[in-house]
């Protein structure tokens, strides 16, 4: 795998060429398509769309992220009760692990209404096979109300630290997972659900620190 090729920004120029061609046939889109053009929509109406990459951003982000979830679950929920994010979109990049390892994994976060703590994650995988490059998508969304998880943290008190129950009852009062067209949500692996919350987990981090909210990684389709 090649770390100097952006699977984000090809999946972004992809998008870009489905809204020039004005493809009206629906039926023949795939769950890629669908995404390519979603972000792709993004960059270009609401400005200039955040790219963070593994190898060639700053790895803190993705370190700091890793342990949070790796962690114990209420530190977890802890951190994404603090979930913000100041742009439209932020979609982050990097190695896939375990059974993804030799592929690029793309967590693109969104924030579908002006409240910066309701965020939606999405999720491609991406392969370099003979200069052509395969893509899958999960078949679902997880979209995240960090405000009312903190909500429901904070009136559930000392129980968090006393019940996995809890804390796992609270995050899935505060999240939904919702099957794109063609699949069922029972149909979703739960790796890419997990990777779903991953996003969350890197948009929390890179979000409570604003070093990482400047002009780096930014990317803008003409």
């Amino acid at each position: 795998m090649e770390n100097d090729i952006s699977f984000a920004e090809i999946l972004l120029r992809r998008g870009t060429d489905l809204l020039q061609s004005d493809a009206d046939d629906d039926d023949s889109e795939t769950v890629v398509d669908f995404l390519a053009r979603l972000l792709a929509t993004v960059a270009l109406t609401d400005g200039p769309l955040v790219v963070q990459t593994e190898a060639g951003g700053d790895p803190t982000i993705f370190e700091e992220a890793a342990r949070v979830a790796t962690g114990s679950l209420a530190d977890k929920a802890t951190v994404l009760a603090a979930a913000k994010q100041v742009e439209r979109a932020v979609v982050f990049e990097f190695d896939g692990v375990g059974r993804l390892s030799g592929s690029r994994v793309i967590t693109a976060v969104l924030r579908p209404e002006d409240r910066n703590d309701l965020l939606e994650a999405y999720v491609a995988v991406g392969r370099l096979r003979n200069a052509t490059l395969e893509m899958t998508v999960a078949p679902a969304t997880v979209r995240l109300d960090a405000g009312a998880l903190g909500q429901t943290l904070d009136l559930l008190g000392s129980a968090t630290s006393l019940s996995a129950n809890a804390i796992g009852a609270a995050m899935a009062h505060a999240s939904g997972t919702h099957a794109l067209e063609g699949h069922d949500v029972s149909e979703v692996p739960a790796a890419m659900v997990d990777l779903c919350w991953h996003g969350f987990c890197l948009a929390s981090v890179r979000g409570r620190n604003t070093a990482f909210c400047g002009v780096k990684g930014r990317v803008t389709l003409h």
